[in-house]
C-alpha cells in the first residue's frame, strides 16, 4: 500500500511540475547543472560546458536539431560545431539525446527510475566497459520533476548503425551469436562486481519487478492485457493468468540467488543496432540492474529470433555465451544448470511485452506488429521450454 501511495504521490508532483512548465514556458538552458525538459531548450553553452567539460576552452559555435521518434522517451539527433579547440581535441560532432518531455515519458521512466538509470550508465558505468553500446556524453536526472537528458554518440552517423523492429529484421545465425557474445562482454566484465549494489546502486531484478509491478501494475496489466491476444498467445497459456503472474516472480527471485551481474533487462530486437560488418550491439540502458546473467539471455533469444530458429539453435548458442562469459571473466555453471536457468527466465520478455500491448491502447510506444510478434514468440518460447514446470528449485550456480 505505501508503494502504492508513494506513486501517487509521484504522479501528482509530476503533473503539478509539467502543468507550471506549460504556464511559464520552458526557458532555454545555459549551465550545465541545468537538467533540460526537452531537447528544444538546448543551448550551444550547455552543450560546450556539458559534452565539452573536459577541454578547456572548448565551445560550442552552432547547432542544428535533426530527425527523432518519440516512444517511452522523445529522441533527437544534433549536428553541433566546435571552435578550434574542440576540434583540436576531436570532440563528437554528431549527438544522439533522449529527453523526457511528456508527462507519458515521466510516467514511464521518470517516476520509475529508468531514466535515472541511464544517465548513471552513461555516466559512470559505460566508460569501465570493452562493449559496443553508444559511447556516453552527459546525462543528468532531477527527481523531483523527472526531467532527464541523455547525450550519446550518433551511431548512425558514426558507425553507419541500422535499426529495426521484429517485424522488419531477420536475426541470422551469425547475427544471433555476435549478440551472445555481447551480452557475455558486459556480464563477464562485471561478474559479481562490488560496485553494482555499491557504488551504482543498482536494483536487484527481484525488487526491480515488485517496484514496477506496485507503481505501474506491471505484472497486473500485463496479464489482463492477455485477452486481447488471442492469436498471439499460444492455447496452452490463455488460461495460466495467474501461473504466469507467480512463475514472473519466483523466476527473478531465483534470478538474484547466485553470482550478480550488470543486466540491461530490455533486451528485445528494436534496442539492438546492427553494424555494416552484420554485428549487434545494444544501446537504450534505462531499464538496467542487476541479477543473474539468465534473465538477459533468455529475454534476448526468445524476442530476436523466430520460433523455428530458437528452437534449432538456443542450444548452441547458450553453449558459445558460456564459453565467451567464462573468457570475459564469468564463472557459468554447467551446461543443465545453464538450461535450467534459461528455462526459468523466460517470463520477463513476455510480461514486457503483454504490458506494452496494453499500454499502446492508450498511446502507442512500439509498433503494433512489433509487439504483436514478440508477444507471439516470448509466449511459444515459454511453452516450449516448459517454464512454468521448471521452477521447483533455482539452478546449482
Amino acid at each position: 500500500m505505501k508503494q502504492q501511495l508513494d506513486m501517487l504521490g509521484s504522479v501528482a508532483r509530476v503533473s503539478a511540475a509539467l502543468a507550471t512548465e506549460r504556464v511559464t514556458g520552458l526557458k532555454p538552458v545555459i549551465g550545465p547543472h541545468e537538467v533540460p525538459a526537452s531537447v528544444d531548450q538546448l543551448t550551444p553553452e550547455w552543450l560546450g560546458a556539458t559534452v565539452g567539460h573536459a577541454v578547456p576552452g572548448a565551445r560550442v559555435t552552432d547547432m542544428a536539431l535533426g530527425d527523432g521518434s518519440d516512444g517511452t522517451s522523445s529522441r533527437r539527433a544534433i549536428s553541433v560545431e566546435w571552435n578550434a579547440a574542440g576540434s583540436t581535441a576531436g570532440l563528437p560532432t554528431e549527438l544522439y539525446t533522449k529527453s523526457t518531455p511528456s508527462l507519458l515519458n515521466r510516467l514511464l521512466v521518470g517516476i520509475t527510475g529508468a531514466a535515472g538509470a541511464e544517465a548513471l550508465f552513461y555516466t559512470r558505468i559505460r566508460p569501465t566497459l570493452d562493449i559496443g553500446a553508444p559511447e556516453g556524453y552527459h546525462g543528468a536526472w532531477d527527481p523531483k520533476t523527472c526531467r532527464s537528458m541523455v547525450v550519446t554518440e550518433n551511431i548512425a552517423t558514426s558507425r553507419g548503425a541500422t535499426f529495426a523492429d521484429a517485424s522488419q529484421i531477420y536475426i541470422d545465425r551469425p547475427s544471433a551469436e555476435s549478440m551472445v557474445a555481447e551480452l557475455a562482454r558486459y556480464h563477464g566484465q562485471l561478474w559479481d562486481d562490488p560496485r553494482l549494489t555499491g557504488e551504482w546502486d543498482l536494483m536487484p531484478a527481484d525488487q526491480w519487478q515488485r517496484s514496477f509491478n506496485a507503481r505501474i501494475g506491471f505484472d497486473r496489466g500485463a496479464t489482463f492485457a492477455m485477452r486481447f491476444l488471442d492469436e498471439e498467445i499460444p492455447v496452452a497459456l490463455q488460461s495460466k493468468k495467474k501461473d504466469i503472474r507467480r512463475g514472473l516472480m519466483q523466476s527473478v527471485t531465483y534470478d538474484v540467488s547466485g553470482p550478480m551481474t550488470l543486466l540491461h533487462q530490455d533486451v528485445h530486437p528494436g534496442n539492438w543496432f546492427r553494424l555494416p560488418d552484420g554485428s549487434l550491439n545494444l544501446y537504450d540502458w534505462q531499464g538496467i540492474g542487476c541479477g543473474g546473467w539468465a534473465l538477459d539471455v533468455s529475454y534476448a533469444l526468445s524476442t530476436a529470433l523466430t520460433t523455428e530458429d530458437r528452437r534449432e539453435w538456443e542450444r548452441d548458442l547458450l553453449a558459445l555465451y558460456l564459453e565467451r562469459l567464462a573468457a570475459e571473466g564469468g564463472k557459468p555453471p554447467i551446461e543443465g544448470e545453464a538450461f535450467l536457468a534459461y528455462r526459468q527466465q523466460m517470463f520477463r520478455g513476455f510480461i514486457y511485452w503483454t504490458y506494452t500491448h496494453l499500454v499502446g491502447k492508450f498511446s502507442e510506444l512500439q509498433p503494433d506488429a512489433h509487439v504483436r510478434t514478440l508477444v507471439q514468440r516470448t509466449g511459444q518460447a515459454l511453452v516450449d521450454l516448459e517454464s512454468l514446470d521448471s521452477l521447483d528449485r533455482p539452478p546449482r550456480w
